[in-house]
């Protein structure tokens, strides 16, 4: 915008607008201020640099680590994090309120930290398992996101707790519920909740922290799965019902559909497992009534607390909101707790109704497409119908002729529909 006005101002001052002096003082004003994209651009080069730095440093020393002495191993293991350490002392004296500085050094004190575990463990034969050690790196490494107010050293911790988690909880055995993941991620909320929230900051660390916080969310949910894994459907369900509200609040909600990681993951996690759920398997597995036993796993008491989440979520948005305004996929945990209990007497009826209900969420996805006039909102509807389609051609006797006649209307529903649309934005409906 100021480049505009800029260029402006001799027209301006021609046309006695303004004053000479006052376009000086314009001028000033503009010069004085710092460049958003030069700062963005500093503290992207700042971040990479920091971490090309790291693995130049993690390769050379991997090269030549077999001809180094105990103390030549223990002095460069302990290099990167005193450098890292001396560099944000330096930041806090100085009280630097350079982003670019802050995020760069974070990022290689984040790395610096890992790195002294690993070669102080591995000089000293401590042993020990990458899940331990993940751990141990990503509890020191904490206080860097306090410390710096680091939004890039907060990133790399919720990859970090969430490798934690896999490793421990998927792909190690005995397996666990990775409970000490749930602590590390509570740890790391309070720094996302007054950067950003409270703030309402929201730039593109904020839509990145959204996107991480969602997918870990969701791979991490899992690990509660345990003797009883038909519940967890349900508990999944209500997660995504949860982010599909988040995505209306004011907080979480932002001005483009593709950085709305909440909308997205709940939207497409609800219609993803719906269409998975529109085969037999899983209803044909539920048991005709659930046992005393299962009140006390830990998939019965997460399911509960997820859907008790949504339904608070629910009737806050309800009051605040007209009933047809609300996202029909915040309903999703409702529907399905019905289906759940539905299918224990009658898996036919159930596997028919959730076939209804994703033709639902389909149609009125199209319509609210249609409403807010925006072409990717309705073809997403119409992938709805046609993934949908697709999934009863796998289990259903239909001739070559009719799924081919059928492909036929839904191809022709999608040019029709974005036909119509592109007509009505130029104007000429």
């Amino acid at each position: 915008m100021s480049k505009y006005i800029l260029r402006a101002l001799p027209e301006l001052v021609e046309a006695r607008m303004i004053t000479e002096e006052t376009a000086g003082q314009i001028r000033d004003y503009y010069a004085s201020k710092p460049n958003p994209a030069a700062n963005r651009l500093f503290i992207v080069f700042g971040i990479l640099g920091a971490l090309l730095v790291g693995m130049g440093i993690v390769l050379i020393l991997a090269h030549n680590w077999d001809v180094l002495s105990k103390p030549a191993k223990l002095t460069i293991g302990l290099l990167p994090l005193l450098t890292g350490q001396s560099l944000a002392a330096y930041l806090l004296f100085k009280k630097s309120t350079s982003q670019g500085w802050k995020e760069a050094t974070a990022c290689f004190l984040f790395f610096g930290v890992g790195i002294s575990i690993a070669i102080v463990s591995q000089v000293y034969n401590m042993g020990g398992t990458l899940g331990s050690f993940l751990f141990f790196w990503m509890a020191l490494a904490l206080p860097i996101v306090y410390v710096l107010r680091s939004s890039m050293a907060s990133m790399l911790y919720i990859c970090g707790i969430t490798w934690y988690a896999c490793e421990t909880g998927y792909f190690s055995y005995p397996h666990d519920h990775a409970l000490r993941y749930w602590i590390l991620l509570l740890l790391t909320l309070p720094f996302y909740y007054f950067e950003f929230i409270r703030t309402e900051r929201k730039n593109n660390f904020f839509y990145f922290h959204n996107w991480l916080l969602t997918l870990s969310l969701t791979i991490c949910l899992g690990l509660f799965a345990d003797h009883t894994e038909e519940l967890m459907v349900v508990a999944y369900v209500s997660l995504f019902s949860i982010f599909v509200m988040l995505s209306t609040i004011k907080a979480f909600n932002t001005d483009r559909i593709l950085t709305n990681a909440f909308l997205i993951t709940g939207s497409l996690g609800i219609i993803g497992l719906l269409l998975a759920l529109s085969f037999q398997f899983y209803w044909e597995e539920l048991p005709g009534y659930l046992p005393k036993e299962i009140l006390t796993t830990p998939e019965f008491i997460v399911t509960v607390l997820l859907s008790a989440i949504a339904g608070v979520l629910l009737t806050i948005i309800l009051k605040s909101n007209r009933f047809g305004e609300v996202n029909i996929k915040a309903f999703a945990f409702l529907l399905f707790i019905l289906l759940f209990i539905l299918g224990m007497s009658s898996p036919v009826l159930a596997q028919i109704a959730v076939n209804v209900v994703i033709l639902v969420f389909a149609v009125s996805t199209i319509l609210s497409g249609a409403r807010q006039n925006h072409l990717g909102v309705l073809n997403y509807g119409l992938a709805i119908v046609t993934a949908l389609i697709i999934c009863r051609f796998t289990d259903t006797d239909f001739s070559f002729v009719v799924r081919g006649l059928l492909f036929i209307v839904v191809g022709a529903g999608f040019f029709a529909a974005n036909y119509f649309m592109v007509k009505k934005r130029k104007g000429g409906l």
